[in-house]
């Protein structure tokens, strides 16, 4: 009976290390293969360059890097460039504004009339959380024609945030309160942290999120369109011309304020991405409404500053296209995307988003995880 046992025992000692085996050897080819497909992808795509950090379920953090931190040069990308994040901001204002509806200092159902009465009519009845859901049906300035003759014709131009809200025409989805990516929302959620705490967005980001968590190379400029070094170059490419036009110290970040003006490294946007979407500084009530997702269309919906595409938890982020961004959760593991615009012949799809969708579309360990 003992050798009977032994026998079965050790016979299903080896089915149990055959399938590890092949686990680890199938995972290993999955992160195996993430540098191939992101070397392809931005050549597919015309992307100048990317770094890309993902972290594992089991903690592990594995980093890569394709193409130049700057067009006419042959350095490539590195672990410590900063970028722009564009719209990524975006969760950093929507985790300041939980925090204080976690701290008793707002209801999300509060009218942004009461708040801010010079800006908001109380005919509107937006609220806080209509705001984060981006469903206020308020205008939305960066679909203004003239906003966008005049960011066009001097993008140096600084701007302040009540100039930014007067532009945009009426929306009237108040029936039912339509979902419309609006970077207004954002600039009001920015406006309202500024007046409950009477301290700048600034220094709220910092003092909150950016000194605990020792985020050291993010920023959220406003005054100046340059970037502390080491950070990579943003490139335009205009298809009339044919030419690349590096536009990384001709933007004045102020025209997106709090809907899209932070600069991040690929290692402090990982180290935010693993809090935000853990709910970092809120409680477990707050969490939860944050994390109640709204349908916008099949198999895309959006919380309070996340959204969920195609079961990637996160958000995106563009900056005037020359930078764009990704920090999701998928799957169980965490990524990080960071583009430096396009190279001749890149179009919309020369984004961090579409390599994401490459990397999950291609790579052995998605591949295996979907069948």
């Amino acid at each position: 009976m003992y050798e009977h046992w032994s026998r079965r025992g050790f016979a299903l000692l080896f089915v149990i290390l055959f399938v590890l085996m092949i686990y680890i050897c199938s995972e290993a080819a999955g992160h195996n293969d993430f540098n191939r497909i992101l070397q392809q992808a931005i050549k597919e795509l015309n992307v100048p360059g990317a770094v890309l950090m993902v972290e594992k379920p089991d903690g592990g953090i594995l980093f890569y890097r394709a193409g130049i931190r700057r067009m006419g040069s042959r350095k490539p990308m590195s672990k410590n460039l900063k970028f722009r994040v564009g719209s990524i901001t975006k969760t950093y204002v929507a985790s300041i504004v939980l925090m204080l509806a976690s701290e008793g200092r707002v209801q999300l159902d509060t009218e942004v009339h009461e708040i801010l009465p010079e800006i908001v009519s109380k005919d509107e009845h937006v609220t806080v959380r209509h705001l984060l859901q981006m469903r206020s049906s308020l205008r939305n300035f960066t679909e203004d024609a003239q906003f966008l003759k005049l960011f066009r014709e001097r993008p140096w131009m600084h701007w302040t945030p009540e100039h930014l809200l007067s532009f945009g025409n009426e929306v009237n989805y108040r029936s039912g309160r339509k979902f419309e990516y609006n970077n207004s929302n954002y600039v009001l959620l920015g406006l309202i942290i500024e007046k409950l705490t009477g301290d700048s967005f600034e220094n709220q980001v910092y003092e909150r999120i950016l000194a605990p968590l020792n985020l050291k190379s993010t920023s959220f400029p406003v005054k100046s369109a340059n970037i502390a070094e080491p950070f990579a170059r943003g490139h335009d490419y205009n298809p009339q011309t044919g030419k690349v036009i590096d536009l990384s110290l001709r933007i004045n970040p102020s025209w997106a304020w709090c809907s899209g003006n932070g600069v991040s490294t690929v290692s402090d946007l990982m180290k935010w991405n693993k809090a935000f979407l853990n709910g970092y500084g809120l409680s477990k009530r707050i969490f939860a409404e944050q994390m109640d997702f709204q349908p916008v269309a099949r198999r895309i919906s959006y919380g309070l500053g996340v959204m969920n595409k195609y079961d990637a938890v996160g958000h995106n982020g563009n900056f005037a296209g020359i930078y764009t961004a990704v920090a999701y959760r998928y799957n169980g593991y965490y990524f990080v995307i960071l583009t430096n615009g396009q190279a001749k012949g890149g179009g919309r799809k020369a984004t961090a988003e579409s390599i994401f969708w490459q990397l999950i579309d291609k790579s052995t360990l998605f591949n295996q995880s979907k069948s």
